[in-house]
């Protein structure tokens, strides 16, 4: 788009006016969240058209609606007002208790009890600030971190990279899961690699890493599972083993915190052992705030000790 004259120079307060309007789809809804008069909005995101030399937004009669610049600009928009926001957090907590928000990303594996922990150290060590946990796979949780949506991840086996930080912090030894019921193995067998080829397995699809564990495992032991049933989430899973449709290999502690504990037996899987590790990553790419990196140190500490 041309712009006539010299151009207004961009500022926050545009950036801002223009995240709010997108986010909500109406001028009029952003002039009443901003508190600012609808033409004065209106002006500041025009005179941001014209720095930018590019139509942001399209009027409708519902409203408006981003073109593609818009979406392109929306998302680097929301980027620096967020890191706006943490440089503001990271002064503040300099001569006091750390305010803000930490965003953790953990897969529901990770364990119920551990979670419940870490969220009451978390709000014993810093009172004045917020939490929330994303439940999720632990390839989302990596993707999460190096896009800058999480700022803390517990997850399994990740990738090495130079993008982020980890620290390997607990291995989870892997059990056949069974139905005694369904399936007679007397409670103290340890179960060869190798015979797991016999038994029929619920496991969740790729890239689930316990899945990615066996079959690398199964593999370089020359064999081949008989996988009856892909399914996501591990109490699903353990249903479907106490109804006779399968076993499967997960840590202990996942049957232990399940209703179906005293029903179902696990027996450990050895020659070779396996097991998978649960760490904890941060962004070493990205600003980190004060907050964050306190509680990613309290996490360390904390599982260290666990």
């Amino acid at each position: 788009m041309a712009a006539h004259g010299p151009t207004a120079e961009m500022n926050l307060k545009q950036i801002e006016y223009f995240v709010r309007i997108a986010e909500l789809g109406s001028l009029t809804k952003a002039a009443t969240l901003l508190s600012v008069a609808q033409p004065s909005l209106s002006k500041q995101v025009r005179l941001l058209e014209v720095e930018l030399r590019q139509y942001l937004l399209v009027r409708n009669g519902r409203g408006v609606s981003l073109t593609e610049e818009g979406t392109v600009f929306l998302k680097h928009a929301r980027g620096v007002l967020d890191q706006l926001d943490r440089a503001r957090h990271e002064i503040s907590d300099i001569k006091g208790s750390p305010t803000g928000k930490v965003v953790i990303g953990a897969p529901s594996t990770a364990g119920k009890g551990l979670i419940g922990r870490l969220v009451a150290a978390y709000k014993q060590r810093f009172p004045k600030a917020t939490l929330e946990i994303i439940e999720a796979k632990s390839w989302s949780i990596y993707e999460w971190i190096l896009s800058g949506r999480i700022d803390i991840g517990i997850l399994y086996d990740p990738r090495p990279s130079a993008l982020i930080e980890t620290i390997p912090m607990v291995q989870e030894e892997a059990f056949l899961i069974t139905s005694p019921s369904k399936v007679s193995i007397p409670k103290s067998a340890r179960i060869p690699l190798r015979q797991l080829e016999k038994f029929p397995l619920i496991l969740p699809s790729y890239p689930h890493t316990m899945r990615v564990l066996l079959e690398t495992a199964a593999a370089r032991a020359g064999i081949k599972l008989d996988v009856t049933l892909q399914v996501e989430g591990a109490s699903f899973i353990l249903e479907l083993v106490d109804q006779g449709y399968g076993c499967t290999v997960l840590a202990r502690h996942i049957l232990e915190e399940s209703t179906l504990f005293k029903r179902l037996q696990s027996n450990a899987i050895v020659r070779p052992h396996l097991s998978r590790t649960l760490a904890i990553a941060i962004s070493s790419q990205r600003p980190v705030t004060h907050l964050a990196r306190e509680t990613f140190e309290m996490i360390e500490q904390y599982l260290k000790q666990a």
